[in-house]
């Protein structure tokens, strides 16, 4: 049967259901989707607030807390310790399953009266302040992250030690602003670097040690953008280029900025893996259309594959042994059969739930923990729970809502607060006629620091008679007011790195933007031959193609109006080995 062509009640653009999809829909018992992948993804993240937090209480205890919830909310949000605690019960706020009525509607009862936690974390220590984290210790501010120590304001980090402001990285250690990197040591402003060591501003690097600005390379030591150094002529290049200013790291960030641009990049950040599409991808197999996939098998329309996924499809987030999630966000750690649910931890067979951990067999429930064959929060025996489930699932496919993902209304959150805005970028006014809510409650404060720019030091060295304690920096660019903790003060200081200039969340959209957005453009490989098609670029080697153009054409996260040079993995590895 061949690809049909369906309409997106969304954005009401065109996309395609081949036959694989249609298998995939079978398979988990749901008639084929209503928008397209994008707008799907735009959806679910539209219910994930990672990072614009707030100082409110705690309605329970009254203790001052960090949270997601802002202050005008009208939900009861509790801090992590009693949220988590014992002494109270979620099946409290349950209620019998109505058959007259809409199932959502029931289930937005339930919903809005369950508590909420303020952050979310599980099985960590000293890590109050981070959110939707797990199994670390020692944190502060990081974010979609778990199994990590001693990690200050970092996004999307796994098995990691001893960093700050680093993001999408698998067992990394002593390194800062960096992205996408994996099994590497000592790295500053790195990006998709692997098996690399005390190294700076590198991009697409292999297995090399004590480079500066360097792209492509492989089994380099002391080498100055791509050219080899001796020892002593690499420690005076490093000694002059004064790394522990904020003025030396400037200047080195643009001149490595104007180097990327005669250098090829290769058409996706795809490594061992077969079967697959999409960027960002590693150790996985017969992925498609996935962003950020590392270590999973048989995913499609997804983000953040991670750690043994398998069967994942239209999910954001999901790892840690999860297996069977469908239209789904942020389920993990030993996963398996969720559909339309978010944040389910440790669960198996939850439908139509949000924030559930360590359970099994939950049809539309929040908040609950430890149980089996619940419906709204309200317990059942085996058989009254499949019965009554099979009632909800017949009325749900006959209002044609089975297997769509929840109401935008059933978001907690503004537009504006959520990873959606990162991805999916929206005015206030075009938010609210998409029907979006959108938070005008301020975040932060403006116009508190207690010390302008001129009065720092360009070194880090010679800021030791600043009190970090008590001082109050002002971003420059968003102008947020701001703090350096001391933890992440010391971790400065100890390896010569500058006060940053820019708050968190503006060194977060830094790095964010230099990463290819989830999309895919086809595009031709832009080897002409003996060099590249626009001839900043010549090439090293003599590819199969010889003096032809490159015929090969791929799909990239690389739109064709943007002006690198992006080669093909044949080229591309021509240039490399």
């Amino acid at each position: 049967m061949s690809a049909e062509t369906s309409t997106c009640r969304s954005c009401r653009q065109d996309f395609s259901i081949d036959e694989s999809d249609r298998a995939i829909y079978a398979r988990f018992d749901v008639k084929p989707p209503k928008m397209c992948p994008p707008c799907r993804a735009r959806l679910r993240l539209a219910f994930r607030n990672e990072r614009s937090f707030y100082k409110r209480k705690c309605d329970k205890c009254d203790k001052d807390v960090v949270s997601m919830y802002s202050p005008n909310k009208p939900y009861t949000v509790w801090c992590y310790d009693c949220w988590f605690a014992d002494d109270w019960d979620p099946l409290a706020y349950g209620q019998a399953w109505e058959p007259g009525r809409p199932f959502l509607e029931q289930f937005e009862q339930v919903w809005r009266a369950v508590p909420k936690a303020a952050l979310i974390y599980t099985r960590s220590v000293n890590s109050e302040y981070t959110n939707i984290c797990a199994d670390s210790k020692n944190c502060y501010m990081i974010i979609e992250c778990s199994n990590n120590e001693n990690c200050i304001h970092s996004y999307w980090i796994q098995q990691c030690r001893d960093l700050t402001d680093v993001s999408y990285s698998h067992q990394v250690e002593l390194s800062y602003e960096c992205d996408d990197c994996y099994n590497s040591y000592g790295l500053q402003y790195c990006k998709g670097c692997h098996d690399c060591r005390e190294s700076y501003f590198l991009l697409d690097c292999r297995d090399c040690s004590n480079c500066v600005g360097c792209v492509n390379l492989r089994n380099k030591q002391y080498c100055v953008f791509n050219e080899q150094l001796s020892r002593e002529e690499y420690e005076k290049f490093l000694a002059g280029a004064r790394l522990d200013t904020a003025s030396g790291v400037e200047a080195l960030r643009a001149k490595f900025a104007e180097f990327l641009k005669n250098q090829p990049r290769k058409y996706a950040e795809i490594v061992n893996a077969p079967g697959c599409s999409g960027n960002y991808m590693k150790d996985a197999k017969n992925c498609q259309e996935c962003f950020h996939c590392y270590d999973a098998e048989d995913c499609k329309y997804a983000e953040h594959v991670w750690r043994t996924a398998k069967d994942c499809v239209d999910v954001s987030t999901a790892g840690r042994n999860a297996a069977r999630i469908y239209n789904s966000l942020n389920n993990g750690v030993d996963v398996s059969d969720h559909l339309c649910s978010f944040l389910g931890w440790s669960s198996t067979f939850l439908e139509y739930s949000q924030s559930c951990l360590n359970a099994n067999h939950l049809f539309g429930c929040t908040g609950v923990r430890k149980r089996n064959h619940c419906i709204l929060n309200k317990q059942y025996s085996k058989e009254d729970y499949k019965k009554i489930r099979g009632e909800i699932v017949a009325q749900m496919k006959t209002a044609g809502e089975w297997g769509e993902f929840f109401p935008v209304r059933f978001s907690a959150f503004g537009y504006n607060e959520t990873a959606a805005q990162e991805q999916f970028p929206l005015t206030k006014e075009e938010a609210l006629a998409q029907g979006f809510a959108w938070e005008d409650h301020p975040r932060g404060t403006f116009g508190k620091e207690t010390f302008s720019w001129e009065q720092v030091p360009d070194s880090i060295q010679d800021a030791g008679s600043i009190d970090i304690k008590t001082a109050v920096f002002a971003c420059t660019n968003c102008k947020k007011n701001y703090r350096v903790i001391p933890d992440e003060f010391s971790f400065y200081k100890r390896l010569n790195i500058p006060l940053p200039r820019l708050c968190p969340d503006c060194r977060h959209a830094r790095r964010m933007a230099a990463r290819g957005p989830n999309k895919l453009w086809p595009r031709q490989c832009s080897c002409a031959g003996a060099s590249a098609a626009n001839g900043r670029y010549k090439n090293n080697s003599e590819h199969s193609h010889s003096d032809n153009a490159c015929p090969n054409e791929f799909e990239t996260a690389y739109s064709p109006d943007r002006p690198e040079i992006v080669y093909c993995e044949q080229c591309y590895q021509a240039e490399v080995a």
